[in-house]
């Protein structure tokens, strides 16, 4: 492509944006223990301005103030917040780009994402119903006092976040509020009435200094909550008032709805280009769409009409150089995001710094630009072309060493290739593409192919540092070969490489055996899940939103899934399992799909131990749990240790 349309400036209200892309607000609980803008949040936010996006906005500024016990947020509740806030704005113009801030209030004490899960709420961030109507008057003020805050801090625009059940979507909610005064349900000008006001508020503080762009949920997804001509009628109201529109979908307030917000691998990109449409249609304002975008789907979108503008987040956490690479015509070398949610999972589930599980240093931007430079060039060999290995010569190899890398099969992929074959899983087939098509473009690397390396030889090529990446095997108990055909490894059906009858059971309920299941019902299988678990712990290795949209999508295709249930025995007609109360249970089916896990190759990795005087072990052979981020941050971390 030729990104023509997406690089093309746009005035955008208040404002003029060199480009028709922006990072979409998140908060990568980078600041620091007292509530302010930190040095490392300032780095990560320039970092993301340097790569060429026209505008960032970061998430999230608290326009309340926040309790005692409540860290690491950045608070714009008062005028202590300014200095550092300039700061922080200065370092993003300094890449000619425009700065700003997403707003906020936030529950005085709230729960993890994990703590409301097992409450089996739906629970908004501010409830309507809870604040009477003078508390709903400071609260329109505290959005217009944090905005005149960002002005002073000589910010561009803020984000007002009027989606994901946020107060503006709670209060315009049929299904959440139920007020009966001037802010509540009994008709849509009430409903609207605290957006509207808060909007007033701020362009009496502000005027036309400060640039607003409005996110909204084309679709709460639930009944009863507002329809498309209710929205588009809202925003009539407010139009002329803001400077652009972001559509989403979803909400937080509901679990099963939570992967919409943040969509994984399973769901199509661009998904809520149908509802930006309908908004672009509407109204006289630049429309700019969120949620599993990518830069290709941007392009094409623009390039027809049906948006004006891209919002993008997880793909610049992925690799923060996107714009920057297009525009100078190395679109190839974009590291693709694989929609993992590695980021969310740590920010809405843990309260964790910002993470990637394909970029090594995102969230980490400050320790890194101060990582030592290697003393000379070292002789290094990576032993294991899978993603661990890649990764770690390609990283050794950017740092000026020489670097060997050992593969025993004729290609490079590991494991992750088998994994990625799946076509839901194509995100993840993209990035391994360009994973290898990079370690093989990297001049500094010396790939063998079909070369089984054993200590012998590398002790032989008198290396100075070797990294092990030689991955796991799977579990397959001794038993399994009684069956024949009836009992199957799961990466031979991912693989492709396995025919199944039409009723199948999948033994193991992680992420590898749930995808599976997937696939499996995907070609018109008749397929059931068991594991020892709960299924509340079900989709081990994966990540909280990820495994929310699994199960629903198992649970659309109708895949029984029997929890805490254990494998006794297989059978010529079935399997024999024992629930949790110890009765038994027999299961007919054609075929037995085994997805129990992999074993780590410790012993062999450790075999490699005095080849060098510095050899370190990285990826699934030196852990219990692999995943793609042990796999791209160990071997990352072992070749920059090398000096």
């Amino acid at each position: 492509m030729s990104y023509e349309n997406i690089m093309k400036p746009i005035k955008a209200g208040r404002i003029e944006l060199k480009n028709r892309v922006t990072f979409s607000p998140t908060y990568p609980w980078l600041a620091t223990y007292d509530n302010h803008v930190s040095n490392d949040l300032i780095v990560w936010a320039s970092m993301i301005a340097a790569g060429g996006p026209a505008c960032v906005a970061v998430g999230t500024g608290t326009v309340n103030p926040l309790p005692p016990f409540m860290h690491y947020l950045v608070s714009l509740a008062d005028d202590s917040c300014i200095i550092q806030l300039n700061r922080l704005f200065d370092a993003i113009h300094a890449y000619d780009c425009k700065a700003g801030f997403e707003l906020m209030p936030l529950d005085p004490e709230p729960d993890p994402f994990d703590e409301r899960d097992k409450k089996g709420l739906p629970e908004i961030e501010i409830d309507p119903n809870n604040y009477t109507n003078t508390q709903v008057k400071e609260m329109i003020q505290q959005y217009a006092d944090a905005t005149e805050r960002v002005m002073k801090a000589r910010g561009d625009m803020v984000v007002l976040h009027g989606a994901h059940m946020q107060p503006p979507a709670a209060f315009f909610s049929k299904v959440y509020n139920q007020r009966h005064d001037e802010y509540g349900c009994d008709s849509l000008e009430n409903r609207a009435r605290f957006t509207v006001e808060i909007l007033e508020k701020i362009r009496e503080k502000v005027g036309d200094e400060i640039a607003i762009e409005y996110r909204i949920s084309g679709s709460d997804m639930m009944e009863g909550s507002p329809d498309m001509d209710e929205l588009i009628e809202f925003m009539k109201m407010i139009q002329d008032r803001i400077d652009w529109l972001h559509v989403s979908r979803g909400q937080l307030g509901v679990h099963k709805l939570t992967p919409y917000v943040f969509p994984p691998l399973y769901y199509e990109r661009g998904f809520n280009l149908d509802y930006a449409m309908k908004f672009k249609a509407a109204l006289d304002i630049p429309v700019s769409c969120v949620g599993g975008m990518d830069i290709d789907v941007a392009e094409r979108a623009i390039a027809e009409g049906k948006i004006d503008m891209v919002a993008m987040s997880r793909p610049f956490l992925a690799d923060r150089d996107i714009v920057t690479k297009i525009k100078h015509h190395r679109a190839e070398e974009i590291r693709p995001c694989i929609r993992c949610n590695t980021c969310i999972h740590r920010t809405h589930n843990f309260f964790l710094p910002v993470r990637c599980a394909i970029n090594a240093t995102q969230g980490r931007e400050s320790f890194f630009n101060t990582y030592p430079s290697p003393g000379s060039s070292r002789k290094v060999a990576v032993i294991g072309g899978g993603p661990a290995g890649m990764e770690a010569a390609r990283t050794a190899a950017d740092r000026g060493h020489k670097v060997t890398l050992y593969e025993s099969l004729d290609h490079l992929g590991g494991m992750l290739e088998i994994g990625a074959k799946p076509e839901f899983k194509k995100d993840l087939k993209n990035y391994n593409d360009w994973a290898i098509r990079m370690t093989e473009q990297n001049d500094n690397i010396n790939i063998r192919l079909n070369a089984e390396a054993t200590p012998e030889i590398i002790k032989a090529e008198g290396y100075d540092a070797v990294i092990v990446a030689i991955g796991a095997e799977p579990i397959m108990p001794a038993f399994a070969n009684d069956y024949g055909n009836k009992v199957i490894w799961v990466g031979d059906i991912e693989n492709g490489d396995a025919d199944t009858g039409s009723r199948v059971i999948v033994v193991g309920a992680g992420m590898t055996g749930m995808e599976s299941a997937l696939e499996l019902s995907n070609r018109g299988k008749d397929v059931a899940l068991i594991d020892m678990v709960k299924v509340s712990e079900t989709g081990k290795g994966g990540t909280k939103m990820n495994i929310i949209a699994l199960r629903n999508m198992l649970d659309e295709r109708g895949v029984e899934i029997l929890d805490e249930t254990r494998l006794e025995e297989i059978t010529d007609k079935g399997i024999i399992a024992r629930d949790s109360t110890g009765a038994k249970i027999e299961m007919a089916c054609d075929t037995v799909v085994l997805s129990i896990g992999v074993r780590p190759k410790t012993d062999a990795a450790r075999a490699f131990a005095d080849c060098a005087d510095d050899v370190i072990l990285v990826g699934d052979c030196n852990t219990k749990q692999g995943t793609v981020f042990n796999a791209i941050t160990t071997a990352h971390d072992a070749a920059m240790s090398i000096l």
